[in-house]
This record gives structure tokens, sequence and C-alpha cells, in this order.
């Protein structure tokens, strides 16, 4: 029988992978980006585990030693959000502090309220000197005066409805207005119609305008003889103004310079015979201003029998640098006079135990 030959079967092919050369320049590229893209992502995620670390070490530092608080009240025209005033001084005196500030803007009787039924007040701002009243209740509930210092001045302007066409008040006039003698616009030569006064309960504002000009010292009540409208912010009040024709609103003219000009109609007042003034325009001059109508701004540093040492000297060291070259640069920027101007015969009234005489000032009480 014969042999049958093996069957034919295909070749099988046989691909040849070349090894990349280590030494070939593309791939030690490659091989470095990876290695770098490695390292990185190691020390991204150790940072973050450093950072968290270190945040961690610090609440449980702060919850054993918990940084000073600074409690900052008072008046609106002082520490309100619209000027960023106080905002100002603290981001930049708070810088490398360990601090916890609150600031309540609730104005300047409220705040001296607040401190005599033992709320937390370090530093009392106000708009108007502290009267002898406020002064004995502050002593009556503990609350000692530290220190006391004017920080700068502030202009008062009336404005009215921008349909009022009237040019300019009398102060003698303005006084009668608010005390409730003239009730008409009539009376002050103006088109016929209600006097309303819009007023703020508890503003520092609202007691020096009623004290300085109106002469009417009852710091609970309004002129019943007058139509006083009540109401709770400079910018509610200001809607009010504008939306009532025949109304009457006093506010400070550095919070009134963040408000469109359009809708301001300025009521210029007179002492005498002498040209009327806007208080709004860039030739103001303090000196020429009705002074009744221009007030100082204060700061008082309280303290208790609670209050930490170390909160007593944050509070007077921000006293200082309110009152330093830096301070009243960012008081003035807000519109505000710096206390070192002392072109007018504005009076400071300070509590009892502190002087605004000649000569070097000691704010603070001597320890």
């Amino acid at each position: 029988m014969a042999t049958q030959p093996p069957p034919t079967r295909e070749p099988i092919p046989v691909i040849v992978v070349s090894e990349p050369d280590n030494d070939d320049p593309p791939f030690r590229l490659y091989a470095l980006l990876i290695f770098v893209g490695t390292l990185l992502g190691s020390l991204i995620g150790a940072v973050a585990d450093l950072s968290s670390a270190a945040q961690t070490v610090q609440q449980i530092g702060d919850a054993f030693n918990p940084p000073p608080t600074l409690c900052i009240a008072g008046s609106d025209t002082i520490l309100g959000d619209e000027l960023q005033l106080a905002n100002n001084w603290l981001a930049e005196f708070s810088q490398d502090k360990r601090l916890t500030i609150t600031v309540d803007a609730i104005g300047s009787g409220n705040g001296v309220r607040r401190a005599q039924e033992g709320g937390c007040v370090d530093v009392l701002a106000m708009s108007e000197a502290m009267t002898p009243e406020q002064y004995n209740g502050l002593q009556s509930a503990g609350v000692t005066i530290e220190c006391a210092a004017e920080i700068g001045y502030d202009i008062i302007a009336f404005v009215t409805d921008i349909s009022n066409t009237i040019p300019t008040l009398l102060q003698r006039e303005l006084a009668s207005m608010l005390d409730g003698r003239l009730r008409d616009w009539s009376d002050v030569r103006g088109a016929p119609g209600k006097i309303y006064i819009l007023a703020r309960p508890g503003s520092g504002t609202t007691a020096h305008v009623l004290s300085n000009v109106a002469r009417y010292n009852d710091s609970d009540t309004f002129p019943l003889g007058a139509n006083y409208v009540q109401c709770n912010s400079n910018e509610e009040c200001l809607n009010l103004t504008l939306s009532t024709p025949g109304s009457l609103y006093w506010v400070s003219t550095a919070w009134m310079r963040t408000k469109p000009p359009q809708y301001l109609r300025v009521l210029p007042i007179l002492r005498g015979d002498e040209s009327p003034i806007n208080p709004l325009t860039d030739e103001f001059a303090l000196e020429e201003y009705p002074s009744a109508l221009a007030r100082p701004l204060y700061l008082y540093v309280l303290t208790t029998s609670s209050t930490s040492a170390e909160t007593t000297q944050v509070s007077k060291d921000f006293l200082s640098y309110v009152r330093s070259l830096r301070g009243q640069q960012i008081l003035e920027d807000s519109s505000f006079i710096t206390y070192f101007d002392t072109t007018a015969d504005i009076p400071i009234t300070l509590p009892q135990g502190f002087s605004a005489g000649e000569g070097v000032r000691q704010v603070c009480k001597a320890p």
C-alpha cells in the first residue's frame, strides 16, 4: 500500500514585536511625565493632609484657649454696612490677630440699653454724646467706662420729597416744625400741605436733632404736636420720605452720599442772612454750617466684672487704631470729617472722669 504524504499546513504567521529602546528620547520624556505627575499627586495629598491637620490643631487650641471676643454695638451711622466704615477698620485692625468680632448696628441709644441689660458691648459706638442718665444707668448696671473719645465729625442734612419746591429753611423755622408749632408747609413759604416728620426711635441722630435743634430732651417720646412717623432704618425712612408728599427726614450726609443724587432733595438750613449751604457739595465748609447740625462721633470702651483683661486691651487697641492716622484716613474716605479738624466750634461732651481740654489727651483711665 502506498504511503500517503503528510497533509500540507498553512504556515503560522509570526508577528515580531520590537522592544522599545529605553534610551529613546520620547520614551524617557513619557516616563518623566508619569513620575512628575505621581510625585505632584503625592505632594498635593500631603499638603491637604497637613492643612487639615493644622485646622484640627487650631480648632483644638481654640477650644482650650479661645480667642478674645470683641463685641462692638451702637450707632448705625458708624457701624452700618452701607458705608463699610467699621468693616474697613476691622479688616485692617484684625490682621494677624486671633479675634472673634461681632458688630451690631442697632442705634446709639439701643447700644447703651444693651450694655445696661447685660448684653455684650465691649466697644460702644455713639453718634451723640452720652447723657448723664445713660452714664448713671451704666454705672448702676455695673458697667465701667474705661475709655471715651470723639473719633470724627458727621454732618446732618434734612431731605424732603423730590416734588417739594421750598428752597431753604431758617433754623428757627426748622425748630418750630420739629416741636409742632409749625405743622403745614405753607407756614414756611411752601405749598399747602401737612408736614410729616420721619424719625427712628433709639437713633443717635434722632436724639441729637431733637435735643440740639428742637431743644426737646425726652428720649422716649416725640413732640406730641408734630406729625411724627416712625421708621426703623435709614433705608426705610428715606423710602418713606420719597414716597410721602410733604415729608421731612434728617440723616447723615456720609450715608446720603451712597445714594443716587437724583433722589435726594436736600433742604439747606440758614442761621440768618448767609447764603444757603448744601452739605453735599464739594464747596462745603464745616465752619460755615449750623453747629447744631454738626456732631461728634464717639467710641467708648466698656468693661464689667466678667470682661477679660485680654478683651479690654483689644478694645483699647481698637480705639487707638481708629484715632490713628490710618484709622482717620479710612473715616475720611467714608465722607466723614476727621477729629483732627478743629475749625468748627463743635462742643465735645464726655462722661464724668474724661476731659477734652487742651494738651495731650488721656482717652483711657489709668490702670
